[in-house]
């Protein structure tokens, strides 16, 4: 894990890192997820086989806790399912925030930078309402929902400096690989 870049917002460090979600110093680390919760690919599958072992498994659990949490089967943009971080407890991580972005496929407008917008909002609220002190995003949107990685930076810091709390102390957008990491790089010098 390395940190890119940090600046502090609004009394809360704003840090960009490069390496593995599962393995951030966070309370809680944020799932970019479908609807439904089925964690079949991507960032979705890597945190639920980290946090059970079995990515099927983690998403039984998840399910459930969303028909607790919401009494339904899906979750709309800015709303979030907590569950439990189960094996990453060990690494101090004690949630995961499943939150919901917007589909792009290589699209651009208005109404997708503000359903981007609440799905980085929705899990920064939900972690000042558990009074969790640091939470680690992932690039929301940026996989195969095929949003532009430059866009869901600037949403990512539009979001985090707009947010106001008190509990949460760092809010971290943490980037598996190399060349998105220095691409994102670039859009946290000119934004943060």
């Amino acid at each position: 894990m390395e940190v890119l870049a940090e600046t502090e917002v609004n009394g809360i460090k704003l840090k960009l890192a490069q390496g593995d979600i599962t393995r951030y110093p966070a309370k809680a680390i944020v799932n970019a997820a479908n609807k439904r919760l089925e964690h079949g690919g991507g960032v979705a599958y890597a945190i639920a086989k980290a946090c059970a072992g079995d990515a099927g498994k983690y998403t039984e659990i998840s399910k459930k806790a969303m028909r607790e949490q919401f009494g339904r089967d899906y979750i709309d943009h800015g709303e979030v399912v907590v569950t439990p971080a189960m094996n990453l407890e060990e690494r101090g991580i004690k949630y995961v925030f499943h939150t919901v972005g917007p589909i792009c496929s290589g699209r651009w407008n208005d109404e997708l930078k503000e359903k981007l917008f609440r799905a980085f909002l929705g899990p920064l609220e939900k972690a000042e309402e558990m009074k969790v002190d640091s939470i680690a995003f992932p690039a929301v949107s940026a996989g195969i929902y095929g949003c532009e990685l430059e866009k869901v930076v600037e949403t990512f810091l539009e979001a985090a400096k707009s947010f106001k709390g008190s509990n949460v102390k760092e809010v971290a957008l943490v980037i598996y690989d190399r060349e998105s990491a220095e691409r994102a790089l670039a859009v946290f010098k000119r934004f943060a």
